[in-house]
């Protein structure tokens, strides 16, 4: 146990659970994860998966913020918690939902998400990964890749509007549950075939169910290796997300926040189309979304305490 903790951040997914210790001036004493994502608890057992990975930093005596993001806000984790709505600054403490819980060393916040009303789109995690952005650009076009890519457009600190494509998982769908999966049933990477994949369904999207059937042509008239299928597949995908992102491409920048693997295809995709990029790795960006948080938490309570004094 270190006596120096101040607060506990926790990043909460659907498939795992990363908790963060910090001091009050914001450095990492700390940090532990489990496989206990949102989708594995039972009997709603979430304060108990939470505490038995950070009982170690907790003392007996001393209540220890926790501000959590994530799916433990949405309809199936702990609390589910009202939508910010557009436009909206992220992380914003006035909108954190509390959590009560039984543990008395533990006092539980949780990030809210974002709606967007006008396009009728949801965030749960992302938001706090943008405030992580806001840290040092409060205008931009960012890009989220993962199995539900987000394209955000922010301005002045706020988050303006945004848009889901659920490319991952659509990869993961073709090539595993479709037909087609018979073909690019290989591990191995060809650009050439990623950057024709890409360019391709960004110029014709609406010929991306007959791109994908020549997939499954291709290996069986002219015995292409699937790895260079595979390839091709993610391309084509990534390019239909790019088609349908356009109005975000105007401005030929884009910050990129994702895992290190993804941030290279969605930059040599955008690099196709002369955008350029920037990119932050998700896992440290978040952290620094959720500092951002409680930085808000404790300017609001701090203003708090001195109106209450005068």
């Amino acid at each position: 146990m270190n006596q120096n903790i101040c607060w506990i951040g926790v990043d909460w997914g659907i498939t795992h659970l990363r908790c963060y210790a910090l001091n009050d001036e914001g450095n990492l004493l700390d940090s532990a994860s489990s496989k206990d994502g949102i989708n594995k608890i039972k009997d709603a057992k979430f304060e108990e998966a939470l505490l038995t990975v950070i009982d170690p930093w907790l003392e007996s005596g001393k209540v220890t913020p926790v501000l959590a993001c994530g799916m433990v806000g949405s309809r199936n984790g702990w609390l589910e918690t009202p939508f910010q709505k557009t436009p909206c600054r992220p992380c914003d403490y006035e909108q954190f939902v509390r959590i009560t819980c039984n543990d008395s060393r533990i006092k539980i916040y949780v990030i809210p998400g974002v709606a967007n009303l006008k396009q009728i789109d949801l965030m749960r995690g992302e938001e706090t990964q943008l405030a992580g952005l806001l840290c040092d650009i409060d205008s931009a076009i960012v890009c989220l890749p993962g199995t539900h890519s987000k394209w955000v457009q922010i301005k002045d600190g706020r988050i303006e509007k945004f848009s889901t494509f659920i490319s991952g998982e659509l990869f993961d769908l073709m090539s595993n549950k479709s037909m087609i999966r018979y073909s690019v049933n290989k591990d191995g990477w060809d650009n050439n075939a990623f950057t024709e994949g890409v360019l391709s369904s960004f110029k014709t999207p609406e010929l991306l169910s007959n791109s994908f059937f020549k997939l499954r042509a291709d290996d069986l008239m002219h015995n292409i290796d699937h790895a260079v299928l595979r390839s091709k597949l993610s391309g084509l995908i990534i390019g239909l997300e790019l088609a349908g992102a356009k109005d975000y491409l105007k401005e030929q920048n884009v910050q990129l926040i994702g895992e290190p693997v993804l941030n290279n295809l969605y930059s040599i995709a955008l690099s196709l189309l002369k955008v350029e990029t920037s990119a932050h790795n998700a896992s440290q960006i978040t952290l620094s979304g959720l500092k951002y948080g409680f930085n808000s938490m404790q300017k609001y309570l701090g203003s708090e305490q001195k109106g209450n004094n005068g």
